[in-house]
Formats: structure tokens, sequence, C-alpha cells
């Protein structure tokens, strides 16, 4: 990653195991030295109260922006109490599409933690973003979307929903083979995907693996 020298890194949760300060410390340490700014969106395994005082760039407050332009990248907070499973109450798609909507950016990334849609995975797929035609409905309304990225599913997943990117991430630290009915690891390991958004809202990208 460093070579790779990115603009921003993005990371879609879950960023700890046992949501530690010690854990989240760790992380941000080693990031820091990438020398970019990082987006932290927390996982159904973190705990963003902990989170948020080692990742200050984040949806704490509402959706966490970072500007990149001609893009406005949104990170949402699609965590519950006690929930494995991704949800957005009202009030939260509401924050979302005022975000979007008072942003002049001429293209919008919108990541998450949950996948707002089928991965193809049983074992995971159960785990999804609940009701995701409420929030597949703010997006096909703001017609700026060129990207949807997510965490969650520990495999590359990426597919085209009405010409915007729909992409999934691998995890940095252990993967399954993608579209099993149960977590099957991947002997490959771990790795990351990489992005480039292009001044025309194009969106290049491919997986990074650990060397």
């Amino acid at each position: 990653m460093r070579a790779w020298d990115p603009d921003l890194v993005l990371l879609t949760g879950d960023v700890s195991e046992d949501a530690s300060a010690s854990s989240y410390a760790r992380v941000a340490v080693r990031l820091g030295t990438l020398g970019a700014p990082v987006l932290a969106l927390p996982g159904n395994h973190d705990d963003p109260e902990v989170m948020k005082q080692h990742f200050p760039l984040g949806p704490w407050d509402g959706p966490g922006v970072f500007e990149l332009d001609p893009w406005l990248i949104m990170g949402l907070d699609s965590t519950g109490p006690g929930k494995i499973s991704g949800v957005f109450s009202q009030h939260d798609l509401e924050r979302f599409d005022a975000s979007m909507r008072g942003s002049n950016s001429e293209h919008i990334l919108v990541a998450l933690h949950h996948q707002p849609v089928p991965v193809n995975s049983p074992w995971i797929d159960r785990y999804a973003l609940e009701e995701p035609e409420r929030f597949l409905a703010y997006l096909d309304r703001e017609k700026r979307v060129r990207c949807v990225a997510w965490g969650h599913v520990h495999h590359a997943f990426s597919s085209d929903r009405n010409g915007v990117s729909f992409l999934g991430a691998p995890s940095s630290v252990a993967n399954s083979l993608p579209e099993k009915r149960k977590f099957t690891l991947d002997l490959a390991g771990p790795s990351c995907r990489w992005m480039e958004l292009g001044d025309d809202g194009a969106v290049k990208t491919g997986v990074m693996q650990r060397v």
C-alpha cells in the first residue's frame, strides 16, 4: 500500500475483532505511516465510541465525508447495537440524502460495511443490510453516485446496477472462497481493493495481494 501511494485509505470494517482501544491504536499507528488520510467505517465487530477516538474521520455524527475533487467520498455507519446484519434508520437515510444534496461534487462514492446486494455467498448474505431497497432508492434518485463499496463479505465482489459500480472488498486478515455456503478459507491470503477514481466518473479497480 505504501508503494502505491494512495490519496485516501478507506476502511470499510471490521477494523477490530474485539473492539479494544489497543487494537484500534495499533491499526491507526500502522496506517499512519502511509501518509494518507484514513476514512474509517465501523463493522459489526467494532465499537464506534472506542473506534472514533483513534480514527477522527468517520461517520460518527452523520455521514463521514472526504472531498477528492471532483469526487465526494461518503462513509456511512450501517451497524446497529447487538446486530450482525446492517441497518439504517429513516433518520440515517435522510441525513445521507441531505449530505449528497448539499455537495457540489460531480461524482459520489458511497461506502458502508454491510452489502446492500447479495454477493451469492449464503454464509454472509444472511447478514446483509436489512431492507436494502430503502437505501437503494436514495441511490437511484442521486444521479451523481458512481460507486458503492463495502467490506463485511471477506472476498472480492463486483457488479453493475443501473450503471453504478457495486464493489465488495476482501479482508486484510482472512478471506473465503466466493459463492460458498460456508466460510471456506482462501489460501491466497489477505488482500485489499484498490480504486482509481477518474475525473470523468469512471472507476478502475482491482485486488492487491499481500507480498
